[in-house]
């Protein structure tokens, strides 16, 4: 059995990227470890601003749909934030079929995408804070 990660994670001021280090994510044992890493770190880093980097990722079984989507539900009770990035033009058109691009949002390259995502938190917070001013005069 091969031991080696299938995922690294780096920090980028508030945001944690997360990059999946297989070509192919395919099998059962590929996809168990895959979820299973995730969302360790997801339990670990509560609260934590993922970004899901695909960029070496040229092939995915349709099992990891169901993962994302676990990762998805584990970030959010966590009160977290969950960002895609990076996908090759077959795997977002699966995105696009199952319609998890509407449930899911993704971005095109990582820079860009950090730059967006730490935008939309900022965004998030400035309407947060106005609205517990105007909740409280």
């Amino acid at each position: 059995m091969n031991n080696e990660a299938m995922m690294t994670f780096e920090e980028y001021g508030k945001l944690t990227v997360g990059t999946i280090q297989k070509a192919s994510v395919l099998d059962a044992l590929n996809v168990t470890r895959f979820g299973e890493e995730v969302l360790g770190h997801v339990k670990a880093h509560p609260g934590v601003n993922l970004m899901l980097d695909f960029h070496r990722v040229d092939y995915l079984s349709s099992a990891v749909l169901t993962e994302l989507l676990r990762i998805n539900e584990a970030v959010r009770e966590a009160q977290g934030t969950l960002r895609l990035c990076s996908l090759n033009e077959d795997i977002r058109k699966v995105f696009e079929i199952t319609n998890l691009n509407k449930i899911l949002i993704i971005y095109d390259a990582l820079e860009d995408a950090l730059r967006r995502y730490a935008r939309s938190l900022e965004v998030a917070a400035q309407e947060d804070a106005w609205s517990h001013v105007n909740r409280n005069p």
